[in-house]
């Protein structure tokens, strides 16, 4: 049965990702990010690594497609969904690069995998590749000292929403629900909505 959602949105967001580790899906902190760039939209999905009391953050290199988007055009959407519990969290706002600092120390959090692959871009982007570049370059950096520190493309990215749904499945005999947060600075609001 859907819950009664009310409170602060980034909260329910947090607890329904642990809520969905808990049952054992898998990567359950991954989201879709949609971004508009001058030649349409784009979309890719991106692991959030932390969340704040306003916003969520995820890492990048840069410059990638979603870096170029977003620097020109602020304004974003983002969907979490866990098909097995019947949950979806879609959410709406800006996102930003974060300083440098903040970049730095979130760097030797990130699992190794994806520190090289942070590195491989740093080698590899701009240059036309040959099948076996990424895997060459990214064991050559496995064993390279400088990969213990977070390559100058490395960008955190925290993005603010403004507006949150929460999309719950119904039963056979019961509707979804969806309930609808917006930020009306300095509080979030809440109210129903069609599913």
């Amino acid at each position: 049965m859907p819950e009664e959602l009310t409170g602060d949105p980034v909260t329910v967001l947090r607890r329904w990702v642990d809520e969905a580790a808990a049952a054992g899906l898998p990567v359950p902190s991954t989201m879709t990010l949609a971004t508009a760039g001058p030649d349409g939209p784009h979309a890719r999905t991106v692991l959030v690594t932390a969340f704040g009391a306003r916003s969520l953050r995820f890492h990048t290199s840069a410059p990638t497609t979603k870096t170029v988007d977003l620097a020109a055009d602020p304004r974003c959407s983002a969907v979490f969904h866990w098909p097995a519990l019947g949950r979806q969290a879609v959410l709406t706002g800006r996102a930003g690069e974060l300083p440098a600092a903040v970049t730095r120390a979130a760097y030797p959090t990130r699992p190794r995998q994806l520190q090289l692959v942070a590195w491989a871009y740093e080698e590899l982007t701009g240059r036309e590749l040959a099948p076996g570049d990424v895997e060459r370059v990214f064991e050559g950096f496995a064993a390279d000292p400088r990969s213990a520190e977070a390559p100058p493309s490395f960008r955190t990215v925290e993005l603010v929403p403004e507006r949150m749904d929460f999309w719950q499945a119904g039963t056979p005999t019961t509707p979804p629900r969806r309930t609808r947060f917006t930020w009306a600075d300095p509080v979030w609001t809440s109210a129903p909505v069609l599913p």
